[in-house]
């Protein structure tokens, strides 16, 4: 068994500590989810818990619970005690979310799905990482100043921007820190499957998915994305693109009204071609062409911006702008160029010294100066050719 079951300990007010959350609290839970430092907690079995930090030791939790009816007990005490979650625990669902007072979000496989008949539980915390602004992350070490600066300018010129990477790897967090930096006269509408997105403007419309019930219809993330446009936004925010929210949101972003979002990919040309993908797979009804997405994804998108993790630290590793398809509308590849790139995960993002095209011009009448903000990102006094020709990506 891994782990140490109060009877292992020789401190007797640790004994009584831990029976007393078994019985009153939230068991072995309960101290990782009051401890900052960790961000995920995985349940894979009542004796193996596991959780990632973001600067200590990842690695097995050193309590365990006692059986499987434990862990449903502290799982239907913790959703009972989140009254904002408005969910029960309920088998019959066989893959459950919700959201808890804390912030933090709740994914419960039921033991008929799972193997051995365990529940399998993710626990996605978003206490201890709650950065504001992009001035914070350049202090985190996440990016670089001039690569903020170049955020902060997209932001001020309304590009829309997608934000990609891993599970973890602080796309959520970009997000928010860039939407910090918005115009505080615009209103956002902003729709997630549970609140993470933190947007500090005052004309915000917030809203989540709703989990169908016998008193009440299923109310997904495609359905709040289509009704964006009757809510009158100036930016539209999804938390996170992975299904058949995917076609009503580019179709948004390409009606003029700017936007956000967030995707699972390994790097920033990937982004783009999955969200076609998942464009194409969640709405195969549409039956449009590859070409015909291809644009709808170059026309809606400007900016992909690619965090990953490594070694417990979330940095930036590129970002590149969007063009308009060199091979025009019938393409089936995007025309993207390299803006900045991190060579090795140690070194600075540096810029590769080619000017976006489509870009600049929203840049530059939004008041910056493209070149300046690119060249602060070079090292020393090197200087680049600029304009360098956009590259086609797949």
């Amino acid at each position: 068994k891994r782990g140490m079951r109060p009877f292992d300990l020789a401190d007797p007010g640790s004994v009584a500590e831990r029976a007393f959350r078994n019985l009153a609290g939230y068991g072995p839970l309960e101290p990782l989810l009051a401890d900052d430092d960790v961000w995920e907690i995985m349940i894979n079995a009542p004796d193996a818990i596991l959780v990632k930090r973001h600067a200590g030791s990842s690695g097995y939790h050193d309590e365990v619970f006692h059986d499987d009816e434990h862990v449903v007990r502290t799982l239907t005490k913790i959703l009972d005690d989140a009254a904002g979650a408005h969910r029960k625990l309920d088998p019959s669902e066989g893959l459950q979310d919700a959201q808890l007072e804390s912030g933090a979000r709740l994914h419960i496989v039921h033991r008929d799905i799972g193997r051995d008949g365990h529940l399998l539980v993710n626990i996605r915390k978003f206490v201890g990482v709650a950065y504001r602004s992009l001035r914070e992350l350049v202090d985190r070490g996440m990016l670089d100043q001039p690569v903020a600066d170049f955020l902060r300018a997209c932001v001020r010129a309304r590009l829309s921007m997608v934000f990609a990477g891993a599970p973890g790897a602080g796309k959520t967090t970009m997000l928010s820190c860039c939407a910090a930096e918005l115009d505080p006269a615009l209103r956002v509408v902003l729709a997630e499957e549970v609140f993470e997105a933190d947007v500090p403007l005052s004309n915000v419309a917030s809203m989540q998915t709703r989990a169908a019930r016998a008193d009440r219809a299923e109310v997904d993330l495609r359905r709040l994305v289509a009704g964006f446009l009757r809510m009158a936004p100036d930016i539209a925010i999804v938390g996170e693109v992975r299904d058949s929210e995917a076609l009503p949101l580019l179709l948004t972003l390409s009606s003029g009204v700017k936007g956000f979002t967030t995707i699972h990919a390994g790097s920033a040309r990937q982004a783009l071609t999955r969200l076609r993908f998942v464009s194409q797979l969640a709405d195969t009804r549409s039956e449009l062409p590859m070409a015909a997405l291809n644009s709808l994804v170059s026309e809606a998108v400007d900016v992909v911006v690619h965090c990953a993790r490594r070694h417990g630290e979330v940095k930036v590793t590129e970002v590149i702008a969007v063009e308009d398809q060199q091979a025009g509308p019938s393409s089936t590849a995007f025309t993207v160029t390299d803006i900045f790139r991190r060579d090795r995960w140690d070194s600075p993002l540096r810029w590769t010294g080619n000017l976006p095209v489509r870009a600049a011009g929203p840049i530059e009448d939004a008041g910056f100066d493209l070149r300046d903000l690119l060249e602060a990102a070079l090292p020393g006094d090197s200087r680049g050719d600029g304009w360098g020709a956009p590259e086609a990506a797949p």
